[in-house]
């Protein structure tokens, strides 16, 4: 059965992103339904068979569209595991950059904005699986348009760090290294989610990766509590107390 495109928003990949692209519809606004429509049923298609094994006549039969209307959007298959990297990706900076930081506070904004993005790679698990499974098979140029936004969500981190290292909150170390640690340690939960879930919950999860963080970056070793360390204290305590 077709996926309705209209079931969310059209895709959020901009004119500059999709540029090299081919289509002969010169109506942007059909070329962004038509292009919506080709990310949702190709990213359940790759998730449920992967990319190699998905055709392009897979795709066509689950669109609302014939195989030679495809054609008039996109010019391949790897075009179409592009539009699903890159739709995902600026999903996914857009969410993490609506998180609320705190101005004055380095160490609380880092908080905030890691357990925005474990939520993130929680509920996204299976697609960042994907696009770390199946990006390498892209062309070098779309293939580092993805790898640019990627980093972009490195830069998000990497700004917080630098911004905490100048306060004095955060020692002097390698700002770019230690913020692609923090975005590994979220990514994490996507790659590893069997062996995670094992051992913690998603909250537990965050906690521990947190105080490991902030172990490596704290200049005061004594200030390394989390944003739940207190409201789990207190649930003991009250335990104690029944």
């Amino acid at each position: 059965m077709p996926v309705k495109a209209t079931q969310r928003k059209m895709n959020s990949l901009s004119a500059h992103q999709t540029a090299n692209i081919p289509t002969t519809i010169k109506n942007p606004e059909r070329v962004a339904h038509r292009r919506t429509e080709l990310i949702d049923v190709a990213t359940k298609l790759f998730l449920e068979r992967g990319f190699h094994n998905t055709s392009i006549r897979d795709i066509v039969r689950a669109c609302s569209f014939n195989i030679a209307s495809l054609y008039m959007y996109v010019s391949s298959k790897e075009d179409i595991l592009y539009l699903v990297a890159q739709d995902l990706m600026n999903n996914i900076a857009r969410e993490l950059g609506e998180t609320v930081l705190v101005e004055d506070s380095p160490k609380r904004s880092l908080e905030h904005g890691f357990a925005s993005y474990c939520r993130i790679a929680d509920r996204l698990r299976r697609p960042i699986r994907l696009l770390y499974r199946e990006v390498a098979f892209l062309p070098e140029e779309p293939r580092s348009n993805v790898l640019g936004t990627v980093a972009g969500v490195v830069t998000y981190f990497e700004r917080i760090v630098k911004q905490g290292i100048a306060s004095g909150e955060f020692r002097s170390v390698n700002a770019r290294l230690a913020a692609l640690d923090i975005m590994f340690f979220a990514h994490m939960i996507a790659l590893h989610t069997r062996e995670v879930r094992q051992l913690a919950d998603l909250e537990e999860y965050i906690d521990f990766q947190m105080q490991t963080i902030f172990a490596g970056l704290l200049t005061n070793p004594a200030n390394r509590g989390t944003r739940s360390a207190g409201k789990k204290s207190s649930a003991k305590k009250s335990q104690k107390t029944r």
